[in-house]
């Protein structure tokens, strides 16, 4: 007689269940750092137009150089927000969710940046409301952005999502930068320009310098949180007074 079909699902071992929850964690992390999600980031330079007017970016080499100190600044700042965050939602721990929230955006001093995460943090929350399984903690979020309490930045609802999904908190926070260095590549692609054979070596220079970021990034603790190397703050702050923009930051 011929074998009876049966359900694949039903025989699969506890194992392969994991395998497969770990899988659609990878993939729901691989669509919130894909570069073309709708977020707005390609209208933002994070304070990279201001050293191309001055033409201290003018070439692959120079702007690796900028991203680089950039990554830096960002591992103090939403790449320690992402490990705290997705720690705290570990806890389920909301009171520290809030406190990093409101942290991250009190110690970023410039106005241009502050209004970008705000505005990025908010089209990822409409996002990840599609994407990511809703949770206790998503929820919470959400609602303390809803009542002011909090300003909702793309790096803690990232974290969030992440934790939903059972990504683990090394992973996320190495998705996260390198999100970022990706969206920020495909600007100075078409800023300086680069061609794209040369945005992909630059892209790789980043890539590489990332795991040792993510080693830093743990190494640090909340106290650390928002220290950024000021020649960079200052180039952010003056930005929004240069006379032609092509970024909105």
């Amino acid at each position: 007689m011929p074998n009876t079909p049966t359900n694949p699902a039903a025989t699969l071992d506890t194992a392969h269940i994991a395998s497969l929850v770990s899988l659609s964690g990878l993939l729901t992390v691989l669509q919130l750092s894909d570069s073309a999600l709708p977020t707005g980031s390609f209208n933002h330079s994070f304070g990279m137009e201001t050293y191309l007017q001055r033409e201290l970016v003018h070439s692959a080499d120079s702007y690796v150089t900028w991203a680089t100190g950039y990554l830096h600044q960002v591992a103090y700042t939403e790449g320690l927000t992402v490990r705290l965050s997705q720690e705290a939602a570990k806890k389920n721990d909301h009171e520290a969710i809030v406190r990093i929230d409101q942290l991250l955006y009190a110690s970023t001093i410039p106005r241009q940046i502050r209004e970008a995460g705000t505005s990025m943090g908010q089209r990822l929350n409409d996002i990840v409301a599609v994407a990511v399984p809703d949770t206790p903690v998503l929820r919470g979020y959400r609602g303390a952005i809803d009542n002011g309490v909090c300003h909702g930045h793309p790096a803690v609802m990232f974290a969030l999502a992440a934790a939903a999904v059972g990504v683990s908190v090394y992973e996320a926070t190495t998705a996260y930068l390198m999100q970022l260095a990706t969206s920020l590549n495909q600007n100075a692609i078409r800023a300086i320009p680069l061609g794209q054979n040369a945005g992909q070596r630059v892209l790789t220079e980043l890539r590489d310098i990332i795991p040792q970021l993510v080693e830093v990034i743990f190494s640090l603790d909340e106290y650390d949180l928002g220290a950024s190397p000021p020649g960079l703050e200052i180039a952010q702050m003056q930005h929004e007074t240069q006379r032609a923009r092509m970024f909105m930051s």
